[in-house]
C-alpha cells in the first residue's frame, strides 16, 4: 500500500491534472457554430438543384444511349446524398420575396413544413433506391426507378416551388 505521504502526493497530482485540463479544454479548437447565411443558402441549394437537374438529365440519357446501370452508381450515389441534405437548405426567412435574392421557394414550405420534410423524405427515399438499382446494375429497375425520381421531384416543385420545374426563367 501506499504510505500517507505518496497519497497525499498522488491525490494532488490529480487535483493538478484536473486542473490544467480545465484550463486547456478552453484553448482547444471549438467547431465553429455559425451557419451558412440566408443569402448563401439560398445560393448553395439553387447551384445544387442545377447540378441534380442536370445529373439526373445525364442518367437519363445514359439509359436512352443503352447503357448499364452501374455506369450511373456514383451520380446515383451522389444524387442520394443530395437528396438528404436538401431539406436543412431551406432555413427559415429564405423564400420568395424575403431576401434580396432571387427565390423561388414558396413561403408554404414554412408553413406547412411537414408536408415540405415529407415531400424531401419521399424524394431521399426514391434517390436511394436510385442508388441501391445502380449498384445492383439492375438496369430495367433503374430506369424506371429514374421516373419514380421525377414524380418525386415534379410533386414537391409543383407545391413549394414558384414557377416551372426545372432551371428558372431569367
Amino acid at each position: 500500500m501506499f504510505a500517507s505521504k505518496e497519497v497525499s502526493m498522488l491525490n494532488r497530482l490529480i487535483m493538478l491534472s484536473g486542473a490544467l485540463i480545465g484550463l486547456t479544454v478552453p484553448g482547444l479548437p471549438q467547431e465553429d457554430t455559425h451557419g451558412v447565411s440566408g443569402l448563401d443558402a439560398i445560393a448553395a441549394r439553387q447551384a445544387s438543384l442545377d447540378m441534380s437537374a442536370i445529373t439526373f438529365r445525364s442518367m437519363s440519357d445514359a439509359m436512352k444511349a443503352g447503357r448499364e446501370a452501374k455506369s450511373q452508381a456514383y451520380q446515383a450515389m451522389v444524387l442520394a446524398k443530395w437528396a438528404k441534405a436538401l431539406p436543412r437548405m431551406f432555413p427559415p426567412g429564405t423564400g420568395q420575396g424575403e431576401t434580396s435574392a432571387t427565390s423561388q421557394a414558396l413561403p408554404l414550405i414554412w408553413r406547412d413544413r411537414a408536408n415540405f420534410d415529407r415531400a424531401a423524405a419521399d424524394y431521399a427515399a426514391a434517390t436511394a433506391q436510385l442508388a441501391s438499382l445502380a449498384a445492383a446494375n439492375d438496369t430495367p429497375g433503374f430506369t424506371k426507378q429514374l421516373d419514380e425520381v421525377n414524380q418525386a421531384c415534379g410533386l414537391c416543385h409543383a407545391r413549394f416551388k414558384a414557377g416551372d420545374q426545372g432551371a428558372p426563367k431569367k
